[in-house]
């Protein structure tokens, strides 16, 4: 008799073993599922900081181009004005000669 208690108990400890790995299989795959789920969460984040920073890259761009603009005004302004010059000072030799 003293095989067959050594069995049931030997059968007794496999089988709480067996309940232990189930349990810490059960609390993994828990925790994998979490994790899961905290990574596409911090990709999704990821994604629209990367949005984000590719407007204000935008942004960035934009306003530079926008002083370019000014810029280019100012001096497309100051052109018109020289020419305008060139303009009245020709037209004074053309009525000076015509005299």
């Amino acid at each position: 008799m003293t095989q067959s208690n050594t069995l049931l108990s030997e059968i007794a400890t496999l089988e709480r073993k067996v309940e232990m790995l189930l349990a810490e299989h059960k609390s993994l795959r828990e925790k994998l599922r979490q994790t899961q789920y905290d990574n596409e969460e911090l990709k999704r984040v990821l994604a629209s900081r990367d949005a984000e920073i590719d407007n204000f890259k935008k942004s960035i761009k934009i306003s530079k181009l926008a002083q370019f603009t000014v810029a280019n005004q100012n001096e497309t302004t100051e052109v018109k004005r020289t020419i305008n010059e060139y303009i009245k000072k020709i037209d004074k030799c053309i009525a000076h000669l015509s005299q």
